[in-house]
């Protein structure tokens, strides 16, 4: 399997060097729930699109399967990632979207024990033209640590003409999770987009998770002036969700609501659901 991804590492690396490509892709439901936060440390499958570097910490095997619907539009999502090989840890997934349909990938590395580094890359081709676009993300990751998790992320690093016209541009975040007390997990995902030219330039992903019976889980969130993946905006709004996590098998259900967007006409609901198989 490693050889697999080492191939598909390097044809996107290459079609990246010359091409565009957009932002975040896809947000499971876990994401839409904690209002788009998470990329302190997300969990499964969510690593390839928020935080590749996050993927060493997670040594497993996961299949991700997703369907987010709104007003207007659906989205599908499927996933694979590889957290235990031992030369680098890889996930690759596909998004099929109103407009178009992306292929994602990231790739990671733990350097040192508490420390690691990701690149994630990604093609998107549009439906109407036919035209293929791509770029890079780059993030890392430090358990500084049993309560307080840290990442850097770039996000759109080349910020292309093409990105510019849907509305994404070049991002900075950091990623951060608190753990207060043990059934408690905080993140807060403040970020600056420097060149974003529709709104204000900085603003946040809000989002607390809370254990139940230790396999349950609540979610709560908030964004301002943060990515809507669905509507490919940016907006204010909140979501909430619920999830399970068995011995082998993850369940989740969210729904996120937008107040405000810097460019859709309206206000818009999404619904999302996934399943996730580990192993």
């Amino acid at each position: 399997m490693k050889k697999i991804f080492l191939a598909a590492l390097v044809t996107f690396t290459s079609l990246s060097i010359s091409s565009n490509t957009q932002a975040v892709e896809y947000q499971s439901p876990r994401t839409l729930g904690l209002g788009g936060a998470g990329r302190g440390a997300p969990l499964l499958n969510d690593a390839i699109y928020l935080n590749p570097s996050y993927a060493s910490f997670t040594p497993i095997y996961s299949l991700f399967t997703g369907y987010t619907t709104f007003q207007g539009g659906r989205n599908y999502n499927a996933s694979i990632q590889d957290s235990r090989t031992e030369l680098f840890q890889a996930g690759a997934g596909f998004t099929r979207r109103e407009q178009n349909a992306a292929i994602s990938i990231g790739a990671s590395k733990q350097v040192v024990q508490r420390l690691g580094f990701g690149l994630g890359s990604k093609i998107i081709v549009d439906d109407v033209t036919n035209k293929m676009t791509s770029d890079f993300l780059f993030s890392t990751s430090f358990l500084a640590m049993k309560e307080l998790y840290a990442s850097i992320i770039v996000d759109n690093i080349f910020e292309s003409g093409d990105s510019k016209l849907r509305n994404l541009y070049r991002t900075f975040f950091i990623g951060t999770k608190i753990i207060p007390v043990q059934s408690i997990q905080i993140y807060f995902d403040p970020f600056y987009s420097p060149n974003y030219p529709y709104g204000k330039k900085a603003g946040y992903s809000l989002g607390v998770e809370i254990s139940f019976m230790t396999d349950f889980y609540l979610r709560v969130g908030k964004f301002q002036n943060a990515e809507v993946v669905y509507l490919n905006t940016r907006g204010e709004g909140f979501g909430y969700g619920i999830g399970w996590i068995g011995p082998k098998v993850n369940f989740d259900y969210s729904l996120s609501r937008v107040t405000e967007c810097d460019t859709a006409l309206a206000i818009n609901t999404a619904h999302s659901f996934a399943v996730t198989v580990f192993f």
